[in-house]
């Protein structure tokens, strides 16, 4: 057990490492490329970044978390991996093929004043994104292998882009050093996968495998989905709708509530495969470490949210060098959203441990369709603060109906105890 714990320590401390380069690296560069580029073309750059991952929910297709919870049932069993790992990797791979043809047509027809260059260099991060295996080191619980990859390829980049990036017309350039984030582990982590995991990939496309394994991720593909829609949709609307000013402000709004996200984002990524296998071994354990978590995650939420909140004026002044009252003000609300995005985040693992997939997705969906019928009345209104209103009305749907779920869940996991001990009594 003490092994078990130390190895969960362990993962949470290099995912903490892993994500915090996702965050400490952009948080870095993005107060330069706003200077740099200035407001206007650090919008484009945000959008093309909102539409990417946008993209990346399409390659993903829920296999960060069904590929991730099979494997953490399976991690002594070498060739199930190697099986697993085959089938992931041929589908994404497909689904790139398919998305990049899509993507490009679209390109062609729609108008995007001379960018398309930015949007194609846009896209070689979702060919990184899709061929890093990080779901199978979360899987296996060993995530020392990539973290050192991540942040040595993180630093060159930060590094390149300060030395490279120093004028307005370098847009170009810093979306393509943008996507050398993604291309260089997923390059690197491929010969890893092979030298010390003893992984060989083969390409393969049976029809059967292919039914099985997307009806495995379909309902974390679509909760994913929903998602997005109020994550990454609000900046994709705003670029298209209102202009790249106001994207770009928003960008960087969305960019300080994602940092404070982020904080929990190793935590819950490593504590996943645990609560998998637990709650496949030993529920009465598995309720008892759920009480536990969703306690002490609500406290540092909260935590987070306030001190957000209190210092809005500072972190503004970090972000873009000045106190604008708007941005100010985006960041208060954002705080509201760190609270709820944070607590939605833990309860989705929670559910997706349980085998709830099923009842998250419709949960989301509601989410989703609350969010689309706010956010258009709300932009009329309120502009960019509209925005923020009607992503925090989405949040908290979810937040509600997450809790009713797992409530719920809960109690019938203790039932089914209770009724099993009096049954071996």
């Amino acid at each position: 057990m003490r092994f078990l714990k130390n190895k969960l320590i362990n993962n949470i401390i290099s995912l903490l490492i892993l994500q915090g380069s996702n965050y400490i690296f952009p948080l870095i560069t993005f107060p330069y490329l706003v200077r740099v580029l200035g407001v206007e073309n650090y919008g484009i750059f945000v959008t093309v970044i909102a539409v990417t991952l946008f993209l990346n929910v399409f390659v993903d297709f829920g296999f960060n978390i069904s590929a991730t919870r099979e494997i953490s049932i399976n991690k002594s069993k070498l060739t199930r991996i190697n099986y697993i790992y085959n089938n992931v990797i041929s589908i994404k791979i497909l689904l790139l093929c398919t998305l990049f043809i899509i993507y490009a047509v679209g390109l062609y027809f729609l108008n995007f004043k001379g960018n398309e260059h930015i949007f194609l260099l846009g896209y070689l991060c979702v060919v990184g994104h899709a061929l890093f295996p990080i779901w199978l080191y979360q899987g296996i619980e060993k995530m020392k292998f990539i973290t050192y990859i991540v942040i040595t390829s993180k630093a060159i980049v930060l590094l390149l882009m300060l030395l490279l990036v120093n004028k307005q017309s370098d847009l170009w350039l810093a979306m393509l050093l943008q996507s050398l984030n993604y291309l260089m582990p997923a390059i690197i982590s491929s010969f890893v996968v092979k030298k010390n995991l003893n992984l060989n990939f083969k390409f393969s496309l049976a029809r059967n495998m292919l039914k099985k394994e997307f009806s495995k991720g379909k309902y974390v593909f679509m909760t994913t989905l929903w998602i997005n829609f109020y994550t990454n949709g609000p900046l994709i609307i705003i670029g298209f709708l209102v202009g790249s000013y106001a994207a770009g402000l928003y960008g960087v709004g969305q960019k300080i509530q994602g940092a404070f996200v982020g904080m929990s984002i190793p935590f819950t990524q490593a504590i996943y495969p645990h609560i998998s296998s637990l709650f496949e071994t030993n529920k009465q354990k598995f309720l008892w470490f759920e009480r536990k978590l969703c306690l002490l995650s609500a406290m540092g939420a909260l935590i987070i949210s306030i001190l957000v909140a209190l210092f809005s004026n500072q972190i503004t002044k970090i972000a873009i060098g000045y106190v604008d009252s708007t941005l100010v003000d985006m960041v208060k609300l954002f705080s509201i959203i760190i609270f709820m995005a944070i607590m939605n985040t833990i309860f989705s693992r929670i559910m997706y441990a349980m085998d709830q997939s099923k009842v998250l997705n419709k949960s989301y969906s509601i989410a989703a369709v609350v969010f689309l019928v706010a956010v258009f009345p709300s932009i009329i209104f309120y502009d960019v603060i509209g925005m923020i209103l009607a992503v925090i009305l989405a949040e908290g749907t979810i937040l509600i109906l997450n809790i009713r779920n797992l409530v719920i869940e809960t109690r019938r996991q203790k039932n089914l105890i209770n009724n099993y001990d009096r049954e071996g009594a």
